[in-house]
């Protein structure tokens, strides 16, 4: 109890930075005293392998063609199924029709659909965006739907008498009052869409990271492998903690009352 308790009072950035610092120890520890280098390189191998790709700008070309990819991939997303969440949650009958539907098929994991997408679009970055859209998207339709459905409707009620129309009333009530669910639905659907990217790039071999690790397997370069996984991981880190961190708090600073 006293070793937790003293825990709770050390700043959460040095908690948190002992921990990832823990970790590379045991993975050096690991890599030294147990595993081959060929199967598990060393920390210092596996940066140097990551400095390599910087200085060769193979990581930083992978780097941009994957953000752009999740950049445009998430924004599409964003406006095809944010409208579409808004209209079919002032439903509560049309909600109960679909959700089984989108249910059924979110059970099909998007790794199963690449196949597909492959003989629709080939081995392009088409196929890359689809895969990226099916993951993003059911995370961020069922977060607006949630959204919608936990404002009251006595505000909505209440418009209606005063003229509002449909579109005054999701402008005024349901966007405002639905933004706390969408701006969930919309770090899941990065989240997600971050590692539909790189599983898409990974298989169809298109462009970006995921083929950097494609080409790193194929060569048997494990130290490249981890470099990548690093980077993959630190990058979006970055996005969260850099972006979406202080656009949750603005946004719960701001209809946290609604």
């Amino acid at each position: 109890m006293h070793e937790s308790s003293s825990l709770l009072h050390l700043p959460a950035w040095l908690v948190q930075a002992s921990s990832i610092i823990g970790l590379f120890l045991v993975w050096a520890a690991v890599s030294h005293f147990v595993a081959e280098p060929t199967i598990l390189p060393s920390p210092a191998a596996s940066f140097q392998a990551m400095a390599n790709l910087i200085v060769r700008g193979t990581l930083t070309a992978a780097v941009q063609e994957s953000l752009v990819t999740l950049v445009i991939g998430c924004a599409i997303c964003i406006v095809c199924v944010v409208p579409f969440a808004l209209l079919i949650a002032q439903s509560r009958q049309l909600a109960m029709i679909l959700q089984p539907m989108v249910r059924f098929i979110s059970c099909v994991p998007a790794i199963a659909l690449i196949p597909l997408f492959i003989v629709w679009f080939g081995f392009s970055t088409k196929a890359v965006y689809a895969t990226l859209f099916y993951t993003s998207a059911i995370p961020l339709l069922y977060s607006v739907i949630t959204g919608v459905q936990k404002i009251p409707r006595v505000y909505a009620d209440g418009l209606r008498p005063l003229g509002a129309g449909k579109f005054r009333i999701v402008r005024d009530v349901y966007l405002p009052g639905a933004m706390p669910g969408i701006e969930v639905g919309i770090r899941l659907a990065l989240s997600y869409g971050w590692r539909a990217v790189i599983a898409g790039e990974l298989i169809i071999g298109s462009s970006g990271l995921g083929r950097v690790l494609a080409q790193a397997r194929s060569a048997n370069q494990v130290d490249q492998i981890i470099a990548v996984m690093i980077a993959i991981a630190v990058l979006f880190l970055i996005i969260d903690r850099l972006i979406l961190f202080p656009w949750n708090q603005l946004i719960s600073s701001r209809w946290s009352s609604f």
